[in-house]
């Protein structure tokens, strides 16, 4: 069976019958002007929210309870940064001119990884290549995990569903302290390499970025706080990013409902809606008030299937979307995979990770 034919199985639908459905449920052109307005409304508050939660817990005189709750803030608004703005951004999707995607698009520089090494690893990487091991540097955490049955496995992983979720808060220092860095000198990322002769001017902006969010995040609050608060404020704040992130994407495609094709798959032009369906997977939001919380934080990507097939679309349309493009199906008998909720998305997440934790029969 070709990945085209074990795609139609698993979806119940051809390539055409599914560009049918898919360009039936696009928004018009109104309603990506209204989306993106809305967009622009989020970004505000974001920001807003970025520098209120900022002077409580770095520059004003507050209780150590203000400043907690001043914390938890700044962690909301810096994930939603990355899943409301930056991926946004980086995508060309935030607005319909390049050069405001270009200045947005340097938020991820301000969390402290680099725009420039993103757009390459997601946009081309990840998209072009959604969970085919190889390519795809989002699956790609040997030797700490298996996340697809290609990978090579370790003795440890029998308990990566216990120890991964820890690890996963320490994504964001890593990519911060040597992780893009290492990228640069290896001149990759993962197994591909990077586009074309990295110039120093790029390099250059990268470690710009890199200056400019240590000082945000570090040298500043250091004028105003003794150096072990400065350290355990940043160290749990930047953990809690990076869990809250890694998770969002993780719950799309490394879970036991998603596919996961060889190298060789079908994934370009009539087959990449295909693909798309195939390996990702959608997060209803069945509690109405919990639901716009974990929507509002996950930046539209309880959308990802929506996301995937159209990533230049601002996210602020996805559920709009979402609910004509699964009717379609529906009423096709086109499977389109969700989890009920996001307890579910957890739940299958972990038993992707016992069951990629198994010895392999041939191991």
């Amino acid at each position: 069976m070709t990945i085209t034919e074990h795609a139609e199985a698993f979806s119940g639908s051809s390539a055409p019958t599914l560009a049918a459905l898919w360009n039936a449920a696009l928004p018009s052109e109104t309603e990506i002007r209204r989306g993106r307005r809305r967009l622009h409304a989020k970004a505000t508050g974001i920001v807003l929210t970025i520098a209120g939660s900022y002077w409580a817990l770095v520059i004003a005189d507050l209780p150590l309870w203000i400043r907690v709750l001043a914390a938890g803030g700044l962690v909301a608004s810096l994930v939603a940064t990355g899943t409301g703005i930056m991926h946004d951004a980086n995508h060309g999707s935030f607005s319909s001119r390049r050069w405001i995607n270009r200045i947005a698009s340097c938020s991820a520089d301000f969390l402290g990884a680099s725009s420039w090494l993103w757009r390459f690893k997601h946009n081309r990487l990840h998209h072009g290549n959604t969970n085919v091991d190889g390519f795809d540097s989002d699956i790609a955490q040997e030797p700490f995990a298996r996340l697809a049955p290609g990978q090579e496995w370790k003795p440890w992983h029998r308990w990566q569903h216990v120890y991964l979720w820890f690890l996963y808060g320490f994504f964001a220092i890593k990519n911060v302290i040597f992780g893009d860095v290492r990228n640069l000198v290896e001149g990759r990322i993962g197994k591909q390499p990077l586009p074309g002769r990295t110039k120093r001017s790029t390099v250059a902006r990268i470690l710009a970025g890199k200056v400019f969010h240590i000082a945000w995040a570090v040298v500043v609050p250091l004028i105003f706080n003794p150096w072990w608060k400065v350290a355990l404020f940043y160290v749990c704040c930047s953990w809690l990013v990076g869990f809250a992130l890694a998770v969002v994407f993780q719950l799309a495609h490394c879970v036991d409902i998603a596919g996961f094709p060889n190298i060789n798959a079908e994934r370009r032009g009539e087959d990449f809606l295909q693909h798309q369906l195939l390996t990702t997977v959608d997060i209803a939001s069945p509690m109405p008030v919990l639901g716009h919380a974990f929507r509002w934080m996950a930046g539209g990507l309880d959308h990802q299937i929506e996301h995937h097939m159209a990533p230049r679309l601002p996210h602020t349309v996805y559920p709009m979307v979402a609910r004509r493009f699964h009717a379609l199906c529906h009423d096709a008998g086109v499977t389109v995979r969700r989890h009920t909720g996001v307890w579910a998305a957890l739940r299958s997440h972990t038993r992707w990770l016992m069951d990629m934790g198994r010895r392999p029969l041939a191991a």
